[in-house]
């Protein structure tokens, strides 16, 4: 991920009215993580590096002992990423949670050390039955050899399930996003610390003239004039803070599918809404 300079940070949002009503929206898993409130503690003052405990659903997606993408987990036993992560086969992939610095064996700061990340085998990727390359239908499902638990460094994110029109309006409301990964900053060097920026929502105009493509409701378009998404970052999420109930949580509303070449400009990310049935439907079905 390349970033410029400025703060990252995250919009908090309020769900108003959840309960009571038809066709209500609901979580995934309903274990999903929280938001930090005490985040800062773990910031780097005026730097981009993420917050060591705020971000406990992101993985990397291994291939052949080299890091391929990022990746969220979305309940015990599935990820969420991009299509063009897959491999030509699953045995050649693996998935690590709860890392942070990949550098080192043991992630600490002033309030104490993580545990170390976990490793698990993929033993099948489900691709979206409508993608033919990055520009459509770009998600993937990622099912782990074994079911994780859950702690304080490994948590899966945040999705909304249920009503599509009613997530879609909660979308449209939403003036900028976090996003994460451990992609290249420069020099061709990929980041050893989890790297964190905000990007603004974009109307899709805006990258569909950017990338002469043509874009619709499957996608979403961020950028910032400070930061961007880079290689390897692809297949991460893309995040916003809000209220579900009585608890602030972090939901998933994009998988990073493709930026400019330079590493500047805006990002397409893969709207994971729509796909909220199909989702549900593999990791649902075949847990």
């Amino acid at each position: 991920m390349r970033i410029m300079g400025g703060r990252a940070g995250a919009i908090l949002l309020v769900f108003a009215q959840i309960l009571g009503i038809q066709g209500s929206p609901y979580l995934l898993d309903p274990n999903c993580a929280s938001a930090r409130s005490d985040a800062g503690l773990y910031r780097v003052i005026n730097g981009s590096n993420a917050d060591l405990l705020s971000n406990p659903w992101m993985v990397i997606v291994i291939e052949r002992g080299i890091m391929k993408c990022g990746g969220s987990l979305i309940n015990p036993r599935y990820v969420l990423t991009a299509a063009h992560c897959r491999s030509k086969s699953d045995r050649q992939l693996t998935v690590r949670l709860g890392e942070y610095d990949v550098n080192q064996r043991l992630d600490c700061t002033d309030y104490g050390c993580i545990p170390k990340p976990k490793e698990v085998n993929v033993t099948r990727t489900f691709v979206h039955g409508q993608y033919t390359d990055f520009r459509r239908n770009d998600i993937a499902l990622l099912r782990l050899e074994r079911s994780v638990q859950y702690g304080e460094h490994i948590r899966p994110i945040c999705m909304i399930m249920g009503d599509w029109n009613w997530s879609w309006r909660v979308l449209k409301t939403i003036p900028s996003f976090n996003t994460t990964g451990w992609g290249r900053t420069g020099f061709n060097t990929n980041s050893h610390v989890l790297q964190q920026t905000t990007l603004t929502h974009y109307q899709l105009g805006y990258c569909s003239q950017y990338f002469n493509r043509h874009l619709d409701h499957t996608h979403i378009c961020a950028a910032s004039s400070t930061s961007s998404t880079c290689s390897g970052d692809s297949g991460g999420p893309l995040t916003a803070r809000m209220l579900f109930g009585r608890v602030r949580r972090v939901f998933l509303f994009g998988v990073v599918s493709y930026g400019s070449g330079h590493c500047l400009g805006p990002t397409v990310f893969t709207n994971a809404l729509p796909y909220a049935g199909w989702i549900e439907r593999v990791t649902r079905t075949l847990y």
